[in-house]
Parts: C-alpha cells; sequence; structure tokens
C-alpha cells in the first residue's frame, strides 16, 4: 500500500489535524513523554495485503485487499472523547470513497477501536481498505 497519497489526502482535508500526519515509527501506543508534538497527530501504516483466490480461467488476476491504519493520537479531556470523534469524522469524510489510483476501488472504513487511554491522551486506531488486483 502507498501511505503517501493518504497521508496527503488528510492533511489537505482534515483541518483539525493542522497537517500533523506522518508515517508511523511504532505499531504500538507511545508513553506521554514520547509525545511531544502538538496534539492531535495522526500516523499511517500500511496494514495487511491478503489475495483472494483468481476466479478467471488463466489465474493472472487475482484480487486483493489492501489496509492502511491510521492511529490517532488526541488530548484526553477527562474522558470526554467528542474532539476525538470530530477527528475521526473528518478522517472518514476524506477517506470514505477516496480512490488513491486507477487501479484500486475507493476506499471504505473497516473498524475502528481503542487502543490505549493515559491522562494526557487518547490513542485510537481506525482501519480502511481498498481492492485491487495482483496480475502477472
Amino acid at each position: 500500500m502507498r501511505i503517501i497519497p493518504i497521508i496527503q489526502q488528510l492533511k489537505d482535508n482534515c483541518a483539525l489535524l493542522e497537517n500533523r500526519v506522518e508515517t508511523a515509527q511504532s505499531l504500538t501506543a507511545l508513553s506521554d513523554d514520547e509525545i511531544s508534538k502538538e496534539l492531535p497527530i495522526a500516523f499511517i501504516y500500511a496494514g495487511k495485503e491478503i489475495a483472494m483466490k483468481s476466479e478467471t480461467i488463466n489465474k493472472t488476476n487475482q484480487p486483493s485487499p489492501v489496509r492502511v491504519h491510521i492511529l490517532i493520537a488526541a488530548q484526553n479531556t477527562d474522558g470526554i472523547t467528542e474532539p476525538l470523534e470530530d477527528i475521526r469524522d473528518q478522517i472518514k469524510a476524506a477517506l470514505v470513497g477516496y480512490q488513491i489510483n486507477a487501479q484500486l476501488d475507493p476506499m471504505q472504513f473497516v473498524e475502528g477501536d481503542i487502543v490505549d487511554v493515559s491522562k494526557r491522551l487518547i490513542w485510537w486506531k481506525d482501519t480502511y481498505e481498498t481492492w485491487g488486483f495482483l496480475t502477472s
């Protein structure tokens, strides 16, 4: 999965992130003292790729779902999640239906889940998916 177009799409369309969108350097929530950047911030990383069985006679086109994960770090405001939900709404609006290139289907939302909570931060991960074909 090419994530640079996704990063740019989020920078261009998610005002609440104020261009704070980066590639992930870790796949887990960082401790409060490791996040010194302004909040909120989104970290992007490619997810699992799966090749499905080809239904064509010559077996040269395999449908393949491709996932991307958006790890969001937002300010914990005493358990009130509305600021986080506002960010998630902007990300969904930017990515659902977004087509990275002509070889891939428009993106769809798959799932979201809490990763970690501390006194300062709420970590949330959303997963998006697109479909393409592996060809030979």
